[in-house]
């Protein structure tokens, strides 16, 4: 459990450097703080989740539950070059064709 509470936590903070990168200096506190309330929701929502389909007797589905979240995650992730991407055409004014 504390390996993997280490490892949680470090790429938390990882995704929090990550968004220092992303954003402009003027929208930099607005989207870090929607970075550490989407975490800060998972970390409330999971265990409760899970919580809930163990005392139903399905603790089968809160291996599905956490697989689902982390497909999410990662296709987030993955999309996070197309949206900065974008991102500079909407500052720039271009508009693609």
């Amino acid at each position: 459990m504390a390996v993997t509470g280490v490892w949680l936590f470090s790429a938390q903070v990882m995704v929090y450097a990550t968004s220092n990168s992303l954003y402009r200096d003027s929208e930099r506190a607005t989207g870090l703080g929607w970075v550490t309330g989407v975490g800060r929701a998972g970390a409330v929502v999971g265990p409760s989740l899970v919580g809930t389909l163990a005392s139903n007797g399905s603790e089968s589905w809160g291996f599905i539950a956490f697989a689902l979240a982390g497909v999410t995650g990662a296709v987030a992730i993955a999309l996070v070059p197309a949206a900065g991407r974008l991102g500079n055409r909407a500052r720039t004014g271009s508009v693609p064709m």
